[in-house]
Formats: C-alpha cells, sequence, structure tokens
C-alpha cells in the first residue's frame, strides 16, 4: 500500500460522516453564540457610550443604561463560556493524558466530556427552580423580570453541556482524541513573550 492510501486510510475516520456533521452543528451553535456574544458587547459599549453623552452635554444620564449593559454583561459571559467550550480553549490542568497512550488518551478525553456535560447539566436543572421563583421580581428600572437575568446562567451551562456532548460523541466517531498541538504551541510562544519582557 502507497503513502498516499496510508494517508487517506488514517484521515477516513476523521471525515466519517458523522464526524461531519457533529462539527458542522458544532460551528453553526459557536458561530451563533459569538454573533449574539457580539451583538451584547455592542449593546454595552453603545449603552455606556449614550450614558457618558447624555450625562455630560444634557447633564441628566439615563435611569436604564447601567441595567440594560449590565444585562447584556451577563448574557455575553455565559454565551461566550459557550463557545469558548466548543473551542477547547477554558483553562485545563492537563498532568494525565500526556502520559497516556493514544487509547489512554482517548477515553481520558471521554471521561472529561462526560464529567463537564454531567456537571452542567446537574447545575442547570438545580438551579431551575430558583430561576423560575425570581421570575416574579422585576429588575429596579426597567422591570425586567430577574428570570431573564439568572436565565443567562442557565442558557449558557445547556450550551457548554451540549457543546461537551457533541465533542463526546464526535471523539467516539473518530477513535482519537482531539488535537492540542495547536493550544500548546500558542500557550509556549504566550509564555516565551513573557519570559523575554
Amino acid at each position: 500500500m502507497s503513502s498516499a492510501d496510508h494517508d487517506t486510510s488514517a484521515a477516513s475516520p476523521r471525515t466519517s460522516p458523522i464526524a461531519l456533521s457533529l462539527a458542522n452543528c458544532a460551528r453553526a451553535m459557536s458561530f451563533l453564540e459569538q454573533f449574539f456574544a457580539a451583538f451584547a458587547l455592542m449593546v454595552i459599549v453603545s449603552t455606556m457610550g449614550a450614558q457618558v453623552f447624555a450625562r455630560y452635554f444634557f447633564g441628566a444620564p439615563f435611569s436604564w443604561s447601567e441595567e440594560v449593559a449590565r444585562l447584556a454583561l451577563i448574557w455575553m459571559t455565559f454565551l461566550a463560556a459557550a463557545f469558548v467550550m466548543a473551542e477547547g480553549r477554558h483553562i485545563t490542568v492537563d498532568v494525565i493524558s500526556a502520559r497516556l497512550s493514544l487509547r489512554g488518551q482517548l477515553w481520558m478525553e471521554c471521561l472529561s466530556h462526560c464529567i463537564v456535560a454531567g456537571s452542567c447539566l446537574l447545575l442547570m436543572f438545580g438551579g431551575s427552580r430558583f430561576v423560575w421563583y425570581v421570575g416574579k421580581v422585576g429588575s429596579p428600572s426597567l422591570g425586567i423580570p430577574m428570570s431573564v437575568w439568572y436565565g443567562a446562567v442557565e442558557v449558557g451551562l445547556l450550551l457548554m453541556a451540549i457543546h461537551s456532548i457533541l465533542n463526546l460523541v464526535q471523539v467516539m466517531a473518530t477513535g482519537q482524541p482531539t488535537p492540542r498541538a495547536g493550544i500548546v504551541e500558542e500557550e509556549a510562544l504566550h509564555l516565551e513573550l513573557e519570559q523575554g519582557e
């Protein structure tokens, strides 16, 4: 068998229909999360700018701008946490995986995805009663139900759990652990830059 055939057979698990459909689903989710997080950031900047303008030019700041910016910040935080999860860029301490074989790394990654998804779902279901309960209370300025504020946490946890499950199924479909070379190289570059300063 030629080297080209060997490369094709080695790459075939990565290009299986299940892996491709899951990758496309995760990519679409990540795009939407980034879009809404960017929209929330735009809301924060515009409302804070309007607040400063109204304060210094009209002497009468808006009573609602700080509340809108705070709400947008909360939603942006948890939406960003979701797409950071999709890219595998949350802070991790990886001590064991580097010392394992490829099969061991695969099982370790599957276990970590299960733990993350389970923890997110447990926190989400545990907090759902509280989110429902505070829905009767409105925010001081605009009267927005507090369930909209705390609901950001629920949505963020649900999205992170979905990303973990998608990553788990994708890893199991390919039969290979997720390559971390790019992340390791980037972190090494940052470390070299910090040491050079």
